[in-house]
């Protein structure tokens, strides 16, 4: 009778244990350190809640839904390391993600980028009117800080006195004249300012629609969006983390569309600071290579600028970072 007895508090013993680790909430991740993939680090867990709550770097509790025992929360990276503060009911865990290195800042890869874009809209003319503006506008500044220099010595001369002072009286003579000179070419540099900034102009409006927001964004977002193709970034303080690029395969039947995602693209390679014809050789080979229409292409690597590229049944992807 005792064996019976002892052998059913054990069994239930046993039952209470087993049951109470079924009633256990849990949550479990599948690395403690997490890297970017494209523009975000992808923090996987399972967990037998419903939900699971997070906290990055003590920002606002935010939550992510579990599916079939599993959580995805995906983190934009920024250039120091985050720390994610899970939690899952009455379970907790901490995991960390990686810090990144910038392309560049938001305000510098903007200005480039409408400068060249607005630029490629120009005429050829307008082009070559505007490099020569550009030269010449230089060359005249040069001329002007050294006649500058030039009569500051000048009139130095002239204050000592002695046999320096004819010396200085007859450079300043030599600068009047020049500086006659320069004014001409400053009246000539005026006039092709005004053509130039007028193609400017008419370029301007061309490119509307097109032209990156000169407002930095916040986070992971779709900066630009054309019929021929999304541009999408990770902007963090200022800095842009990482830049993508969304493409229907169908703008590659058309040689326009073709085009304006050529545009853009070298345009995006050459503000992050990758060599962008370099970038453009090797894409083009790479995807005229590529046969299949589900796969993932070999990364292009340019100045120390990653370039993965991937391609589904509908669109290419190509993912900028460093």
């Amino acid at each position: 009778m005792f064996r019976k007895t002892a052998f059913v508090a054990v069994t239930a013993g046993l039952l209470a244990v087993v049951l109470a680790g079924c009633g256990q909430d849990s949550l479990t991740t599948t690395k403690s350190t997490y890297t970017r993939s494209g523009l975000v680090a992808s923090v996987k867990g399972h967990s037998n809640q419903k939900t699971v709550s997070y906290r990055l770097d003590g920002q606002k509790t935010k939550t992510a839904k579990v599916h079939n025992n599993t959580f995805i929360i995906q983190v934009p990276p920024k250039t120091t390391r985050q720390t994610v503060k899970l939690t899952a009911g009455n379970a907790k865990k901490t995991v960390y993600v990686k810090s990144a290195k910038r392309l560049t800042t938001y305000k510098q890869m903007a200005t480039a980028y409408n400068q060249a874009l607005i630029g490629s809209k120009m005429t050829k003319s307008q082009q070559k009117a505007a490099q020569k503006l550009q030269v010449q506008g230089a060359a005249l500044k040069k001329q002007q800080a050294s006649m500058q220099a030039a009569v500051t010595k000048a009139k130095a001369q002239v204050a000592a006195g002695g046999s320096e002072a004819a010396t200085g009286a007859a450079s300043l003579q030599a600068q009047q004249t020049a500086a006659a000179k320069l004014q001409t070419q400053a009246a000539s540099l005026q006039a092709s300012q005004k053509t130039v900034a007028a193609g400017m102009k008419t370029a301007k409006a061309k490119a509307k629609g097109e032209l990156l927001p000169t407002k930095a964004p916040t986070g992971v977002t779709n900066v630009l969006t054309t019929k021929d193709y999304k541009i999408r970034m990770n902007v963090q303080s200022g800095d842009v983390m990482g830049t993508a690029m969304i493409v229907p395969t169908k703008a590659f039947k058309d040689k326009t569309r073709q085009k304006n995602f050529g545009t853009a693209f070298a345009l995006l390679s050459s503000t992050s600071g990758a060599n962008a014809k370099q970038v453009m050789k090797k894409f083009g080979k790479e995807t005229k290579s590529n046969k299949s229409s589900t796969t993932t292409i070999d990364p292009i690597v340019s100045k120390g600028v990653h370039f993965t590229i991937g391609v589904s049944s509908s669109d290419l992807f190509i993912f900028m970072t460093k």
